[in-house]
């Protein structure tokens, strides 16, 4: 699979970066699922969680730019 990806699309899995942005594409994907809404703030005991689309659409991006950016030099 590894390999595959590597040569279809450019994706080294072995690289740190990648891995990384592709689970926060994930996260950001489980999120967008589970949070229709445009943004939602709550204060709890451990501090202020973000969600809705707003909060999750950086992540993605941040995701997506962490999976790609070496991928075509």
């Amino acid at each position: 699979m590894s390999e595959f990806l590597k040569d279809k699309f450019n994706i080294d899995l072995s690289q740190p970066s990648t891995q990384k942005g592709l689970a926060l594409v994930g996260a950001g994907a489980a999120l967008a699922f589970g949070h229709p809404d445009l943004l939602t703030a709550s204060v709890t005991d451990t501090g202020i969680q973000y969600g809705g689309i707003v909060g999750t659409v950086v992540p993605v991006l941040i995701g997506l730019f962490e999976t790609v950016r070496d991928e075509f030099k």
